[in-house]
């Protein structure tokens, strides 16, 4: 699905284009790409809108699963930090995880290392 239709945000198999398409410029451009997994109990929509609306334009904002929103970022140094930072800001009571790569790696593997765990 490219758009999430409860959340207005791109889907799953747009955000995993976008993921790569991130890898490949970190890897060609010599530059980094932070993925935040956001897992939201309640209130997936007001969350979501608040990502969109508070974090920066060139950061794809999407559903990754049915709680679980995506944040991709590129930037030219450090890590994830200051993303996940802003994303706690924003969605105080989210359960975050993230993971930065320098393009060397697959988009199966980054989603992998930023797995947010379920809640029992």
């Amino acid at each position: 699905m490219l758009h999430d239709p409860l959340t207005g945000l791109p889907g799953h198999a747009l955000l995993l284009d976008r993921l790569d398409q991130a890898l490949i410029r970190a890897r060609t451009r010599g530059t980094l790409v932070s993925l935040v997994l956001v897992r939201v109990d309640d209130g997936l929509i007001d969350v979501a809108h608040a990502l969109r609306d508070g974090l920066r334009a060139d950061f794809t904002v999407a559903r990754y699963q049915d709680r679980t929103l995506a944040v991709v970022a590129e930037h030219a140094f450090g890590d994830g930090e200051p993303v996940a930072e802003r994303i706690k800001e924003l969605a105080p009571k989210a359960h975050i995880h993230w993971v930065t790569s320098d393009g060397d790696t697959t988009t199966d593997d980054v989603l992998a290392f930023a797995k947010v765990p379920e809640k029992g």
